[in-house]
C-alpha cells in the first residue's frame, strides 16, 4: 500500500509539473533541447514512466534481469550527437527501479548516412532489434498500450543455458504449473523469449530505401532471442524487407538464423557430437502496419524453431498478434491488442502421447491514453493472460495506470 501511495503520489507531482512545462511554447522535441552550431547538433533527451497497478502481479511481462513494463518507476535517457546530415552518434542509458540491473548501457551506436546516398546507410554498435516492426514503438511514448506482444517478451520454458531431452523439457514445462503461471529468474534463468526486445545486442547493420521498399541486414554477436549467446562465438544473421506501396500501408518480412545457447553441459554436447555454437535458432516474421484517419493498426505473425536435443518432435513455436488504436479526441485515444502463443509437440516417454512443449498462452490489453500536453500521456490499461485449459493454471488479470512524460 505504501509503495502504491508513493507511486500516485509521484504520478501526480510528474502530471503537476507537466502542466507548469507547458505553459512553455518551446517544448524540447523527441531528443530534448538542441544545441546547434555550423556544424553540430547536440541533444539530451528522454522519457520518464511512473506506473502502478492493481490486482494480480504482472509477474509475466518480467524480462530475464526483471526489467518490466509495470515497474513503478522507469526512465530512459538518450544522449545524441550529430555532425551535419552525415554521422549521429546515440548512447541510451535505461533505469528501472526493480531490474537486478537498475541502471544499464541500453545502446550506443553511430549511424553513418547517405554512404553515398540514402540507399546506403550504416548503423555499428549496440544497435536496436530490427526484426518486425515492434521495436520502433516499443517505448512508451510511441506504444498506446503499457505491455509489450506476447513474441517481444514472454520467457517460455526453452532453457538457452541447457540442452533437456523430452522428459526434461516438459518438467521445465511443469514448474510454470507450480509458480502460477510464471517462471521466476531463480527458477529458470536462462527462460528463452522469442524475440527479445529488451536488450540490445553487439553488431553493424546496413540499411535504405530504394523507391517504395526498405531494407535491413545486420549480422550480431548474440541472437534475437538471447543477446548473451555472444558466448557460444557464433554470429547472427538477420534481415528485414519493408514494402510502403501505398499512403497508410507499410508491410515488412523478417529472417534470422542464429547460435541461441549461453552454455550448456560438455557432456550433454559430447553425447550430442556438436559444438554449442552449432544449435540454431531459425525464426521468420510477417509485419503490418495500415492506417486511415484516425485509426492506426499494427500487426505481426513469427514462427522460430531452435535446435535441440528432443526426438520426435521440435522445439518451435508460433505466435501473432494484432493492436488498434483509434483516436476520439485530440488528447484521448481507446487502444488494444489481442495477442497469442502456440508451442510444437513433443513425445512424452512417460505416456507416449504429444503434448507441447510449453502451455498455448493468448493475452488480452486493452485500454485508454490522454495526453495531459502535447507530449505527456497518462494511460489507463487492463490486461490479462490465458492459459490452455489443459494446464489449469488461472487467469493472470490487473489493471495499470502509467504516466509516460518525453523531456
Amino acid at each position: 500500500m505504501k509503495k502504491t501511495l508513493t507511486t500516485l503520489l509521484l504520478i501526480l507531482a510528474l502530471a503537476a509539473c507537466e502542466s507548469v512545462w507547458a505553459q512553455d511554447e518551446s517544448l524540447p522535441d523527441e531528443f530534448g533541447e538542441m544545441t546547434e552550431t555550423s556544424e553540430n547538433t547536440t541533444g539530451i533527451g528522454g522519457i520518464v514512466d511512473a506506473v502502478t497497478t492493481f490486482g494480480n502481479k504482472p509477474h509475466l511481462n518480467a524480462n530475464t534481469l526483471n526489467d518490466n513494463n509495470f515497474n513503478n518507476i522507469r526512465a530512459l535517457l538518450n544522449f545524441r550527437f550529430q555532425h551535419k546530415e552525415k554521422l549521429r552518434a546515440d548512447v541510451e542509458v535505461l533505469f528501472d527501479d526493480a531490474s537486478a540491473e537498475k541502471v544499464r548501457l541500453q545502446g550506443a551506436f553511430i549511424t553513418i548516412f547517405d554512404v553515398p546516398n540514402e540507399k546506403i546507410n550504416f548503423m555499428i554498435g549496440k544497435i536496436p532489434n530490427l526484426f518486425g516492426n515492434f521495436g520502433k514503438r516499443e517505448f512508451s511514448d510511441v506504444n498506446p498500450l503499457i505491455g509489450q506482444p506476447l513474441m517481444r517478451q514472454y520467457r517460455t520454458s526453452l532453457d538457452w543455458n541447457n540442452l533437456w531431452n523430452n522428459q526434461e523439457q516438459l518438467i521445465l514445462k511443469n514448474r510454470r504449473k507450480a509458480h502460477k503461471g510464471n517462471l521466476p529468474v531463480n527458477v529458470l534463468a536462462g527462460a528463452t523469449p522469442t524475440v527479445y526486445d529488451a536488450r540490445w545486442d553487439f553488431g553493424v547493420e546496413l540499411f535504405g530505401n530504394i523507391s517504395f521498399v526498405e531494407y535491413q541486414i545486420a549480422v550480431t554477436e548474440g541472437s534475437i532471442s538471447n543477446p548473451d549467446a555472444n558466448q557460444n562465438k557464433g554470429k547472427q544473421f538477420l534481415g528485414r524487407l519493408g514494402f510502403a506501396p501505398a499512403a497508410g500501408l507499410k508491410f515488412g518480412f523478417s529472417g534470422a538464423s542464429n547460435p541461441y545457447l549461453s552454455s550448456a553441459d560438455p557432456q550433454r554436447l559430447l553425447e550430442e557430437g556438436k559444438g554449442k555454437g552449432e544449435y540454431r535458432q531459425r525464426a521468420y516474421g510477417v509485419d503490418l502496419e495500415a492506417s486511415y484517419r484516425y485509426l492506426i493498426v499494427f500487426s505481426e505473425f513469427v514462427k522460430s524453431t531452435w535446435d535441440a536435443s528432443v526426438d520426435e518432435g521440435e522445439l518451435s513455436n508460433w505466435s501473432w498478434y494484432v493492436d488498434a488504436k483509434y483516436k476520439l479526441h485530440p488528447k484521448l485515444y481507446v487502444a488494444a491488442r489481442y495477442d497469442m502463443m502456440n508451442f510444437s509437440k513433443i513425445k512424452n516417454p512417460a505416456t507416449a502421447a504429444n503434448e507441447s512443449w510449453d502451455y498455448d498462452v493468448k493475452r488480452y490489453e486493452a485500454g485508454l491514453g490522454f495526453r495531459i500536453t502535447a507530449d505527456a500521456t497518462l494511460k489507463l490499461v487492463e490486461q490479462w493472460t490465458v492459459f490452455d485449459k489443459k494446464s489449469t493454471i488461472k487467469s493472470i488479470r490487473f489493471t495499470a495506470a502509467q504516466l509516460s512524460v518525453p523531456f
